[in-house]
């Protein structure tokens, strides 16, 4: 026979060369597979130790008994203090404003009914005094036909010529007795006059200003002696007596801030510096500060005195909220809930419970929900939970 080609031989040596490589892979499944069993056998072999339950230490903590009680709401304010009476002056009439007497000037003190300014009117005055004698020469020329028309008039009108002074205010006429005697008077002018007197009286009295409460002038604008013209500023008048405070109090507090609750101010050193009352409490809420004003109305003590502009901080008292708690704030937690101590068995635990906030200030809360006798966490701890374990200490 032929001897074999060298296709031939390629191929008998590709397939041996499978051959081998198949057995290999064979041969290392079979190691790993006796591995893997001798490895199980071995764990199986293996006790596991016992597990030890590590034990709940109680932990020591501090407790307070609830006392229901009546407690008042404390709401902090501070602002600034504006005069109740406060007025702004200006000229109605135009002339000098006089020099001499207690004079027009800031900081000039000025009682209920005293002259606040006065200015030079002799001219107007003397121009009056001249119509009130114009009106009782005018009076007395028709007295003679009063007499003769109007005899039951006659002596009314007679007494009150007599009686008339130039130098004073025009008294009132006397009234007529019927409609035919009051045409006689408007023929005779007697009533135009009257009436311009009455209006040149009324500017007159403008020459003047009297105080219309007790105050101080904190602003003067016009000099003693300087021209003063109708229209023109001339200063600001603030009463002494009563002040107010506008404070912005947040919207947390209104449901408890009503008009009548006390108040209390104090000053920069602490001490108290006016006391009062919530005057009113504005309807509307502040959207960028969610609050709303609060106007506090006051007086001077008589250890402090008080003054237009100054700064104050205070506390509102509000009406008594009865059957209640107050706390720390710290111990409510955002869901308003509280954790009480109960003994359960041997031991005491932590257990939630709810309560109605019915007052939250930045430090304290006044809470409902709660008996007397309850315990309370009198701090608070952290990673508190709902059956913790705990032990009161002292």
């Amino acid at each position: 026979s032929s001897p074999p080609d060298a296709h031939s031989i390629l191929t008998l040596t590709t397939i041996v060369h499978m051959v081998k490589t198949l057995l290999r892979f064979v041969a290392g499944l079979a190691i790993l597979a006796v591995g893997i069993f001798v490895m199980q056998g071995l764990i199986g072999m293996k006790t596991e130790p016992p597990v030890k339950v590590r034990p709940v230490v109680a932990r020591p903590v501090k407790a307070m008994e609830v006392g229901l009680t009546a407690n008042r709401p404390e709401t902090p304010i501070e602002g600034r203090v504006d005069a109740m009476y406060r007025m702004s002056l200006f000229a109605e009439v135009n002339g000098v404003l006089a020099i001499g007497g207690k004079e027009f000037r800031e900081g000039a003190s000025f009682a209920a009914g005293e002259v606040l300014l006065r200015m030079e009117d002799s001219e107007p005055r003397a121009a009056l005094v001249a119509q009130r004698s114009a009106f009782l020469q005018s009076l007395s020329m028709i007295l003679a036909d009063i007499q003769t028309d109007f005899p039951a008039s006659a002596g009314a009108w007679m007494q009150y010529a007599t009686g008339l002074n130039v130098e004073e205010p025009l008294p009132d006429l006397p009234e007529p007795v019927s409609s035919r005697e009051r045409l006689f008077l408007a023929n005779k002018g007697i009533l135009s006059a009257f009436y311009n007197i009455q209006s040149a009286e009324e500017r007159l009295s403008k020459y003047q200003v009297r105080a219309p409460f007790t105050g101080v002038l904190t602003e003067a604008l016009v000099q003693p002696g300087g021209l003063v013209r109708a229209g023109q500023p001339m200063g600001t008048f603030v009463g002494d007596g009563t002040f107010e405070v506008r404070s912005a109090v947040h919207s947390r507090y209104l449901k408890v801030v009503s008009p009548g609750d006390s108040v209390a101010f104090v000053d920069e050193r602490g001490a108290v510096a006016a006391i009062g009352q919530v005057a009113r409490v504005a309807s509307n809420v502040d959207p960028s500060t969610q609050s709303a004003s609060v106007f506090c109305q006051i007086q001077s003590n008589a250890t402090a005195t008080l003054r237009d502009g100054l700064y104050l901080s205070g506390t509102v008292f509000s009406e008594e909220i009865s059957d209640s708690f107050e706390l720390d704030l710290a111990l409510v937690s955002p869901e308003s809930n509280v954790y009480v101590i109960v003994d359960e068995g041997d031991s005491s635990v932590l257990r939630k419970r709810e309560v109605e906030v019915l007052f939250r200030s930045q430090e304290q809360a006044i809470v409902a929900g709660l008996q007397d006798g309850d315990l309370l966490l009198s701090a608070p701890i952290s990673g508190a939970y709902d059956g913790m374990p705990v032990n009161i200490v002292e």
